[in-house]
């Protein structure tokens, strides 16, 4: 006779069991694979259960360590050149090639279409004859990118989704003279018109899909979305700054200097950052003017914002770190206005014109034929 062992028998009997009741069925299986947690995330809450730490999701790469020249049509050998940084000598764009970030890429006029400089997968420049833009040096592993403009178009293609504070465009600065204008928070694509001469520079930024944000001295515009458009012209000593509304609305923040506000409860005096807020809608402008004292070294500010038809509908005068020399919001007297612009039209309407009758020509006919008479007479 074939005896078996009754622990192995019991053993056994125990596993089978304890087997058909926690594992589930192949069916089941292939429906949790599909229809449950993704695999990092079930290995995340397996990793719970287990009582581990959890493991820190790695960033998504956005851009290239370099620059690359993606496309590129020269009509001439030497029609985009790459001056790298620390180097004297520009050398000529070769498709497929990288470049340190730093370097100044120069397009002229001399290409059958626009030249694509990628930063990486899904972020890349198309960039128009005749212009000139550089990228600034980053630190080893640093993720933000930074795009000097020096004149014309550049247009930039970012992830919808990008993170803020990883892309800006800047207008030309150095180390004593920051950028007077910086455009942050770039995702979507954005298009920008860059022209300078002696006497200033002017931007035309469009925010084409997705958002931007404009940051200059004393005034801020949080956020441009689709269809966005605004021209910012600024005199090369920054004393003077025109921000233009050319296409949708958008949200201005505009700095109002230091008030002083009593608390009349406690009597305390504390002095606070004043804001001033304004809808820049297309032909809307603002006016910023700005010059500094002799004596104190301080920057006075005074603005004004102007609605479609021209009419000014805020005024502020400040200087920078003072709240004694602080105007705070001007009241506006939309009466003096209206009083003006009535007298202007009446006086183009009304034409004053002398009829003279036929007699009255006559006689002034006469009375210049005798004074001539009589200056012959004299002489």
């Amino acid at each position: 006779m074939n005896f078996t062992n009754p622990i192995k028998t019991a053993a056994a009997l125990a596993s089978a069991t304890v087997f058909a009741v926690c594992a589930p069925a192949q069916d089941d299986v292939a429906v949790e694979a599909t229809a449950g947690e993704p695999a990092a995330e079930q290995a995340a809450a397996d990793d719970a259960d287990l009582g581990l730490p959890p493991v820190k999701k790695a960033d998504t790469k956005y851009f290239h360590p370099l620059i690359r020249c993606k496309q590129v049509q020269m009509l001439k050998p030497d029609a985009v050149q790459v001056l790298k940084p620390r180097s004297d000598v520009a050398v000529p764009a070769e498709e497929g090639r990288y470049y340190p970030l730093g370097s100044t890429i120069t397009v002229t006029g001399d290409v059958a279409a626009p030249v694509v400089f990628e930063f990486g997968d899904k972020a890349f420049l198309r960039v128009s004859p005749n212009t000139e833009f550089a990228t600034k040096e980053i630190k080893i592993g640093e993720p933000v990118r930074t795009l000097v403009l020096k004149k014309g178009r550049v247009e930039v293609v970012l992830p919808l989704q990008l993170k803020e504070g990883l892309f800006k465009v800047v207008t030309p600065g150095d180390e004593k003279t920051p950028s007077n204008l910086v455009f942050e928070n770039l995702a979507g694509e954005s298009r920008f018109d860059y022209s300078s001469d002696a006497s200033g520079e002017e931007v035309v930024a469009r925010c084409v899909t997705g958002t931007m944000g404009i940051v200059g001295k004393h005034f801020k515009l949080p956020r441009l979305v689709a269809a966005n458009q605004v021209r910012i012209s600024t005199t090369g000593a920054n004393l003077f700054t025109s921000i233009y509304g050319e296409s949708g609305d958008c949200k201005t923040i505009l700095d109002q200097g230091i008030l002083a506000e009593r608390n009349f409860e406690t009597g305390d005096v504390v002095e606070k950052v004043k804001e001033l807020e304004f809808v820049l809608s297309p032909q809307c402008s603002i006016k910023i003017f700005r010059a500094r004292s002799k004596l104190s070294g301080r920057m006075a500010v005074s603005m004004m914002t102007f609605d479609s038809a021209g009419v000014m509908k805020n005024r502020v005068a400040f200087a920078e770190g003072l709240s004694n020399v602080n105007s705070g919001e001007l009241v506006v007297s939309t009466q003096d206005a209206d009083k003006a612009a009535a007298k202007n039209k009446a006086d183009e309407e009304t034409e004053t014109v002398e009829v003279k009758t036929e007699k009255e020509e006559d006689d002034e006919v006469k009375k210049e034929e005798k004074k001539s008479d009589d200056d012959d007479d004299l002489i």
